[in-house]
Order: C-alpha cells, then structure tokens, then sequence
C-alpha cells in the first residue's frame, strides 16, 4: 500500500433528516473509518454537500469520494445539480473520482449514462459481484466479492466509454471505470450489518412481506468484503 501523504475529500450525499437512520453516524464518518486505516497519512475532510457544503477549491484535493444517499438522483434538489457540475470540474481537473451507490448513478447520469429502477424490485442485503475484470490498482485479484447493497434503483445505462468491471447474478454493470481517473461501484462497503438493519427498520413499511423476509436473510447471513474494497479504493486514489 502506498503511505505518500494524499488529501481525499468525501462528499456525504445523505440530507442531515436522515442522518437519525443509522444513530447519527454519518456516511462521510463510516468512509473515513474504512478508509483510513489502509494510508495512516491520508487525511480525510467530509463535505455534507446535501446540506450545501462544498470544497472551495477543487485543487485543495487530491481525489474526490462521493456516497451513497436515501434520495434519488432523479430527484430534483439544487445541492445534486451541485454535486453533478463539480464533478464534471473535477474531471476536468483530472482528479480521482470515486462514486458509491447514488454516488456511482449521478455520476453515470451525468456522463450521458441512464438510471432506472431495478427490475425485480428492490436489493437489499449481502449480493456476490462478479469480478469480470482486473484492473492494476486492485492488488486482491478476487474474481468475487461480496457487499451490502441497499438500492431501488440502478444503472441501465453506462455512459459512452464506461468499462463495466462487476456483476450481480441478476444485473449487469455494478461498477465501472470512466476514463482513468473515475471508479464508482453500486455496493456499499463503508455500511455495517447494524447500519443494515436500521436502514431496513425505516424502510420496511414501502416493501413487500417477501422482500422484507429477503432482505432479513440477506442481511443477516451475508457477509462483506469491505478491506478488500477499501484497499482498492485508496489504490485508485493513487493510480
């Protein structure tokens, strides 16, 4: 793992209304504690980008990490056409992008790509990924990985030039890489199985009785390789 001191801004996707689901632990706190330990000089600043708050500078960054997020990216919120124009001046600044789950669509959808909903419903709980290609930064050549995911909705579309690199058994393109300095997955490794249960608490009352059932076996016998993804993460941020 390369220990070179790096500045990563994380940018919390997830309205302050929400931040309760999971007893005030915020999206942007559980990336830094998944993060960090893999680059002990990594410093960590967290950008609460729904509640409007953004880097001044993009150039006081060296890479960009964007989260998962309860809302829509078809939603039609001032602070996401926000988020999606820093983006697009991030990638033009050439800096590393990651995106996660709403992360991962508002960047395919800003990019030309297409988010729909999941055609068999919703996902919820631990899904093997297909690992369908090996890129350098991924040092853990796994050719499956398991992660929580926690989604109604998904990419349908990539955007032109997009390389899909993993699947699940009933969808394609559950990450990808754009150009070389973007990655974006829809899984959610920063999530704990108790941050599971507590977004499937307030959930529940809009599924079905089987995807409830589901969703609980899923959980609770699933498992999540998150210090894989981590590891792969920081890589990204330095390849």
């Amino acid at each position: 793992m390369n220990e070179q001191p790096i500045k990563i801004a994380i940018l919390d996707s997830v309205p302050k209304f929400h931040w309760r689901d999971d007893n005030g632990v915020t999206d942007g706190q559980k990336f830094v504690d998944l993060l960090a330990p893999e680059n002990v000089n990594a410093k960590f600043d967290i950008f609460y980008v729904s509640e409007y708050e953004f880097p001044d500078n993009i150039e006081s960054y060296d890479g960009y990490l964007l989260t998962g997020s309860p809302v829509s990216v078809h939603d039609n919120h001032d602070w996401i056409k926000m988020l999606s124009e820093f983006v697009g001046q991030a990638d033009n600044k050439n800096k590393p992008i990651v995106g996660v789950c709403f992360g991962h669509q508002l960047i395919a959808k800003y990019f030309g790509g297409v988010v729909g909903n999941n055609e068999k419903g919703w996902m919820i709980g631990s899904f093997p990924l297909e690992i369908k290609k090996k890129f350098p930064w991924m040092k853990n050549t796994l050719d499956t990985t398991d992660l929580y995911h926690f989604n109604k909705e998904r990419v349908t579309k990539l955007p032109e030039g997009a390389i899909s690199f993993a699947s699940t058994k009933d969808y394609p393109d559950f990450a990808y890489t754009l150009g070389n300095n973007i990655a974006c997955l829809q899984g959610h490794p920063e999530q704990p199985k108790r941050a599971m249960y507590n977004f499937l608490e307030v959930t529940k009352n809009v599924l079905t009785e089987k995807e409830l059932e589901n969703a609980k076996l899923r959980i609770e016998n699933g498992k999540s390789d998150s210090s894989i993804w981590a590891q792969w993460i920081m890589e990204f941020f330095y390849s």
